[in-house]
């Protein structure tokens, strides 16, 4: 039922794209039903287990058990329900607060990182959940960037705030894999790890990385506010119900080892007060009413951190029940605001005042949640505050702590209830500045623009959310089974909670009510308030502090890339030359004594290979066109080729060889935009004849000391000795990398398809230098592209369809004979190749096939064989089938994706590099003969005509 939840959200984000393209906006009036069907599965899933679900489905078995472990207990299905939930309502929403925009990019992201939050939420294997942390991080800096230029730097703040508590998160999974030797989440919790206190030290402090910057807490608060500029749904779901509450989850997912530690009290406890306070002074500073959320949302994220800092089952009880109760407010005060901005144009109070808010439903969404925020009774939030206190004045703390905590805690609380008021003042079209607030002129609302309600289907899911937390703060009841079994896996212990409106005339109750009675002296005395806190800007900001750290990677970035700056390549070379020598020669005096070398290692032939890759080096130095560089330096290529034949591998010798083809054809492409000789500036520079020099030594350094000293590897003995047997394919190199270092080969294969992408960005954003232009001065058919390509155009006709045979023979019998995927790509590419050369121009050559698309398919196709491999034990275990008598297996597709994606990357570079995209010079060509044979003779009054010559 776990994997069917997480099936049914993988459904909405691929839907999305197609569902974006061919419903606009009101795509969002169906993505959210797999959300909402993936809700209901957690449901019953655990109705039907007594108290916790436990799945497991293989992965990367042979790496410490990785696999796609899930778990669900009573604190997963709290989080889990708020991301299938809210998230679903919140697709719903914005289908009606669009516009006609990058519709796609929205209902995508969104959808992605409703997977992403599901699957950390579920997971019960520490590398599961480390993946879904960074992908919530990624989905989170696309949502934000989407929202136009004004989103870049801010979108790059929240990135590198949030990374970097990847970064923290990474190292807490490492040591505790590493200390355990597991994986799986519930084996670490009952390990013995959590004894050792150095290794609890740094686990605590990686881990509060973590949750910190993810949760907006002090010193990492800043990133939530400036994160604002993302239109209304995305802080909804990222910034009130998702995206923030990763980190309270990984708070209290580590909770039962780790509440009592001084080190995690003490943390959680200072930072959570502190961020608290800081959030409910600043959002009594902004106008901006998403803003005043912002910083309201820091603020009661500090109460959730700092309850969970205490530890007790009391203060994890209220730690659970306040994080639903602000779910609940604050995404309907989010999508409230999102309803007024859409309505009025505006959402900051100020310009609210010269409107009238004819809005009654959206005005009574943003009272509920406002005072449910506020903690009045009879809303949901009057009864997690009320537990807050309690958990508070409980805390096991030595002397006057508790009642310390306790002050700091109602100080907060009073500021809430202060900034509850102004936000509805504001919202309603009441607001007035410090020095107008009482003096308002009484014919200002008959002059006021009206503003009138939204369309019911706008306002409907805020409408049940704010309902949601009136209903559940009379009948508090409801949620006692889910917020127990919710605090039995918090505490580890099981716990039975009692949630009740009234309690009684006990000390929560006379804090609640001290909360709201200084609350709303302090609403009535706003314009003082304000008079006094808003002329008075802090000194430092957290803000500021981030975009220093950005601006100072960007300026250590530019003085980094100046040693490697410039057209001489031996400045881009000599450094990571230097740094290759430098390791050679490390490891060459860090070894004591080399163990002797084999003997009759090299033959006759090996020599003379050497010379002729010697004399093809000194050749290209030699060289003074750049047409002959080339042909000499492809002797280079081609006798390396040989030299691989000459040693068996004749895998790895046709790959060579077809790279080596496809090359030069490259090349040429490029040598028609270049001068045709070299230049006096473009002799060998000091520094490519330091990088060649040290490149050289490395080289020499590491073969000598790895060629022949050492018998066959365990690794190596194993693949030729059992390689055919477990794989049934002879071809040692093809099953090496499609089978057992597949995973591998689709990494390779995505940096593939990114390289393709960044050339064809590269080229978009920065043209290359226009195509020399041909001074054609003679008749001859020579000079004639069209009559000159005659000889090849009628060779392609026969080689062309031979080689797209020969491609996928090479193809489909990589199995168990020289071939595969990639070689097969690179002949299929020469067969393009030769197209393209006989071709009168580049606009005929006869190859614009969507090389994109087939970079994409081929990873695709790769990454879904991965997924196939599943069904039989892991992620790209090859499956083997039997079709009408043929036995084939999943290695095949896998090979057919490395075939795509090779192919689209070379036919990208024969389109983006031969193609002028409008540089094409117009330039004089001869004219048509006019003498020969009767009836051959053509009349033609213009002896010359203008036409593009591209190549």
């Amino acid at each position: 039922m776990l994997l069917t939840a997480i099936l049914l959200t993988l459904i909405a984000a691929v839907l999305a794209a197609p569902l974006s393209h061919w419903l606009g906006k009101y795509a969002g009036w169906l993505l959210w039903i797999p959300l909402a069907g993936a809700a209901w599965a957690l449901i019953q899933a655990f109705a039907g287990s007594g108290g916790e679900v436990i799945e497991y489905y293989p992965w990367i078995p042979d790496f410490f058990n990785v696999g796609f472990h899930l778990r669900l207990n009573g604190l997963s299905l709290v989080f889990g329900l708020l991301v299938l939930v809210i998230g679903a309502g919140v697709l719903f929403y914005s289908a009606r607060y669009l516009d006609r925009t990058k519709i796609t990019s929205f209902y995508l992201s969104m959808s992605a990182f409703a997977l992403a939050m599901l699957v950390l939420v579920l997971a019960n294997d520490l590398m599961v959940l480390y993946v879904a942390w960074e992908a919530t991080t990624l989905a989170s800096f696309f949502l934000i960037a989407r929202s136009g230029s004004h989103a870049r730097k801010p979108a790059v703040r929240t990135l590198l705030v949030t990374v970097a508590g990847g970064l923290g998160l990474l190292a807490a999974v490492s040591v505790m894999i590493a200390s355990t030797g597991t994986t799986v989440i519930t084996e670490i919790l009952r390990s013995d790890i959590w004894d050792d206190s150095s290794t609890v030290t740094w686990l605590i402090l990686t881990l509060v990385l973590a949750a910190f910057t993810k949760s907006a807490q002090f010193p990492f608060q800043s990133w939530l506010p400036d994160s604002m500029v993302a239109i209304s749904p995305v802080s909804a779901y990222l910034h009130a119900a998702a995206m923030v509450k990763a980190g309270i989850y990984l708070l209290l997912l580590f909770s039962p080892v780790l509440a009592g530690n001084t080190l995690w009290l003490v943390l959680l406890v200072s930072s959570g007060l502190i961020t608290a306070l800081l959030g409910a002074v600043a959002a009594l500073r902004r106008y901006d009413l998403k803003e005043l959320l912002a910083y309201s949302t820091m603020s009661q994220l500090g109460y959730l951190v700092a309850l969970i800092g205490i530890g007790t089952p009391t203060a994890l009880t209220a730690a659970i029940l306040h994080t639903i109760a602000h779910a609940l407010f604050k995404s309907a005060l989010f999508l409230a605001v999102g309803v007024i901005d859409h309505e009025a144009g505006t959402r900051d109070m100020r310009m609210l005042t010269v409107r009238k808010m004819a809005m009654p439903a959206t005005l009574t969404i943003v009272i509920l949640g406002s005072a449910s925020m506020a903690g009045i009774p009879p809303l949901l939030g009057f009864v997690s505050k009320e537990h807050l206190f309690q958990a508070f004045l409980g805390a096991e703390l030595p002397g006057v702590l508790p009642w310390v905590l306790t002050g700091l805690a109602v100080l907060t609380a009073i500021g809430t209830f202060a900034y509850s008021g102004r936000f509805v003042l504001g919202a309603m079209g009441y607001y007035r500045s410090p020095r107008n607030w009482i003096n308002t002129p009484r014919g200002l609302a008959a002059n006021r623009q009206t503003v009138y309600e939204a369309a019911p289907s706008f306002w409907a899911y805020p409408a049940v959310n704010a309902s949601l937390s009136l209903i559940l703060g009379v009948f508090p009841f409801f949620l006692a089974d889910l917020v127990s079994d919710s605090a039995t896996a918090a505490v580890g212990a099981h716990q039975e909670v009692e949630l009740a409106l009234w309690h009684g005339i006990n000390p929560a109750f006379m804090l609640s009510l001290l909360v709201i009675v200084v609350g709303a002296i302090m609403v009535w005395q706003l314009p003082r308030l304000e008079a006094f806190l808003v002329p008075r800007p802090l000194a430092y900001s957290g803000l500021g502090a981030v975009e220093k750290l950005r601006q100072t990677t960007i300026e250590f970035g530019a003085v980094v890339s100046s040693w490697t700056s410039g057209l001489s390549p031996g400045r881009h070379l000599v450094w990571p030359a230097a740094l290759l020598a430098g390791l050679a020669l490390t490891g060459w005096f860090a070894i004591d004594e080399l163990p002797a070398q084999q003997e009759n290692l090299t033959r006759w032939t090996d020599w003379l290979l050497v010379a002729v890759v010697a004399v093809g080096v000194i050749a290209t130095i030699r060289a003074r066109t750049r047409v002959a560089a080339i042909v000499v330096l492809g002797t280079v290529g081609f006798s390396v080729t040989l030299w691989f034949f000459a040693l068996g591998s004749v895998d790895v010798a046709l790959t060579q060889l077809m790279v080596e083809i496809l090359t030069v054809v490259v090349m040429v492409l490029l040598l028609n935009r270049l001068p045709k000789t070299f230049g006096k500036k473009e002799k060998a520079s000091r520094s490519g004849i330091i990088a060649a020099v040290l490149a050289g030594i490395a080289a020499f350094a590491g073969t000598y000391a790895l060629t022949g000293r050492r018998d066959m590897s365990d690794p190596a003995q194993y693949l030729t000795e059992q390689g055919t047997e477990v794989t049934g394919g002879n071809n040692l190199v093809n099953v090496i990398l499609v089978e057992f270092r597949a995973l591998d080969t689709l990494g390779e294969l995505t940096v593939l398809g990114v390289a393709g992408v960044a050339v064809a960005a590269l080229l978009a954003s920065r043209a290359p230098n226009p195509v020399r232009t041909a001074k054609v001065l003679s008749t001859s058919p020579l000079t004639n592209p069209h009559h000159n390509s005659v000889y090849l155009r009628s060779l392609s006709k026969i080689a062309v369809p031979i080689l797209v045979v020969v491609s996928l023979i090479l193809l489909f019998r990589g199995h168990n004979e020289p071939g595969g995927g990639f070689v097969g790509a690179l002949v299929t590419g020469s067969a393009f190749a030769l197209l393209y050369l006989a071709a009168p121009a580049d606009e005929a050559a006869p190859i614009r096939l969507p090389y994109k698309g087939l970079i994409g398919t081929g990873v695709a196709l790769g990454s879904a064989v991965g997924v196939y491999g599943l069904v039989d034990g892991s992620y790209l275990t090859p499956i083997y089938m039997d079709i009408f008598g043929f036995e084939l297996n999943s290695s095949l597709l896998f090979d057919i994706g490395v075939y795509f994606a090779v192919l689209g990357l070379i036919l990208g570079a024969f389109n983006m590099l031969g193609t002028e995209r409008g540089l094409a010079e117009t330039v004089e060509t001869p004219p048509e003969p006019t003498t020969g044979p009767p009836g051959i003779r053509k009349k033609n009054s213009k002896h010359s005509r203008q036409r593009e010559v591209t190549s």
